[in-house]
């Protein structure tokens, strides 16, 4: 989210953004370290701070964006049965990330489960509302 000026603003405070987070931190799945889907942009305080997603008291928070993501990729894997090349394009990933990631996960006659997909893109852990304060 822009504020016109080209700053990024904080989707959670309303600051200027100036730090990109992983939803899904880069060694949960390395695979998804570049793919835009999963990155947000927030300010120091909301990342780092002690109420932010890194911070001691963050994790309700990492917890409400990783969900925020997995929404998404509800969203955007809309087939019940998916190729690699509809992840790859889906998630707008390099071949050796999508080969990465396809790698954690069973095929069934060279395709690959909707909520298999979404499950690895989570780093193995599906999100649920009910979880979250």
């Amino acid at each position: 989210m822009s504020n016109g000026y080209g700053e990024m603003i904080c989707p959670i405070c309303g600051t200027v953004a100036t730090e990109l987070h992983h939803m899904v931190f880069r060694k949960q799945v390395k695979a998804l370290e570049n793919c835009k889907l999963n990155h947000i942009y927030l300010c120091a305080e909301c990342h780092r701070g002690t109420n932010g997603v890194h911070g001691k008291e963050g994790h309700d928070l990492d917890r409400k964006l990783k969900l925020q993501f997995q929404n998404k990729l509800e969203f955007l894997f809309n087939k019940q049965y998916l190729s690699r090349k509809d992840i790859k394009e889906t998630l707008g990933i390099k071949d050796n990330a999508t080969d990465s990631l396809c790698k954690l996960i069973k095929q069934e006659k060279g395709m690959f489960t909707r909520e298999d997909v979404i499950r690895a893109c989570m780093g193995g852990r599906i999100i649920i509302q009910e979880d979250i304060k």
